[in-house]
């Protein structure tokens, strides 16, 4: 009778665990519906190119190149179309591909990075962040980096590395400066084939259903904008949001805990060491964030 009344209070408590603790997570993670921030680089020395992009009718954020000839119309544009605008900063590279006027270097003293990113951010108006044009050379100084986002922080601009290089420090140093700050999770026209950017694109979609949102990077190609006229009609699988919306996102859920709708006590404490993941028999989803295409420039 004792044994009896035992695993009865057993089944009990698995039940109340998994019906107010675990149901709701899992009741989630197979509703969720994956948010995608697709960032459009290089706005501003193509017009016709940067105001199709501009005028999609969908919430791409994009990131202008400073002292351009259409980069401040094109960020006016973005801005009036409800675009999310970006300044876009060349930083140097390993194959001394040439940067454009606001550039940043592995030469800079502090000083002058606040200098050169006080212009850039007067010359490109609406700014809500910053994302590093080419940079494999730049981005691996610790040092410059902590200056930008120090900087940054200071201007409330969050910041997303574009991770030209798998050596990156830019967004260590982000974290360390607690910056809200996101890393690329995929490029989408590294090969200018629109069937390959609707692969990127799909590889995109399914990581964004799988962890807390995905960034995409795309240019204003003629092949790219092909593909996201396409998505205009087709992307019920996926939730388009700005980069602002994704960080912003992601802060409240790290600083939110986890609503739990009972407070359960036992007097005195009962320990359950039977209740394990195999015996719920639950997937648990991965979070592992990795890149499909690493490029360097």
């Amino acid at each position: 009778m004792k044994l009896l009344l035992n695993l009865t209070e057993r089944y009990i408590f698995l039940w109340i665990i998994f019906i107010f603790f675990i149901l709701p997570f899992y009741s989630h993670a197979q509703s969720h519906q994956g948010k995608l921030a697709i960032i459009i680089d290089d706005i501003g020395y193509n017009l016709q190119h940067g105001r199709k992009i501009a005028e999609l009718p969908i919430p791409i954020t994009l990131a202008v190149l400073p002292f351009t000839p259409h980069g401040k119309f094109l960020a006016e544009l973005g801005h009036q179309q409800g675009k999310e605008i970006m300044l876009h900063t060349p930083m140097s590279n390993e194959h001394q591909l040439p940067l454009g006027p606001g550039a940043l270097t592995n030469e800079v003293s502090q000083s002058l990075l606040v200098n050169i990113l006080d212009q850039n951010l007067t010359n490109i108006p609406h700014v809500k962040g910053v994302n590093n044009h080419m940079g494999s050379q730049l981005t691996q100084n610790a040092e410059v980096m902590g200056w930008l986002m120090s900087y940054l922080k200071s201007r409330q601009l969050y910041f997303v590395d574009s991770r030209t290089t798998h050596k990156t420090q830019a967004l260590n140093q982000a974290k360390a400066h607690h910056l809200p700050s996101r890393k690329r999770d995929v490029f989408l026209d590294d090969i200018r084939n629109i069937t390959h950017i609707r692969k990127q694109l799909r590889i995109a979609i399914e990581l964004a259903k799988t962890q807390d949102g995905t960034i995409a990077i795309g240019h204003p190609y003629p092949e790219t904008l092909a593909v996201l006229t396409d998505l205009i009609e087709n992307h019920d699988s996926i939730e388009l949001v700005r980069v602002s919306q994704l960080l912003s996102e992601m802060k409240q859920e790290i600083s939110q805990p986890p609503y739990c709708p009972l407070d359960i006590q036992f007097d005195p404490p009962i320990s359950f060491p039977f209740v394990t993941e195999d015996y719920l028999n639950l997937p648990i989803p991965s979070h592992k964030k990795s890149d499909f295409v690493i490029k360097t420039i």
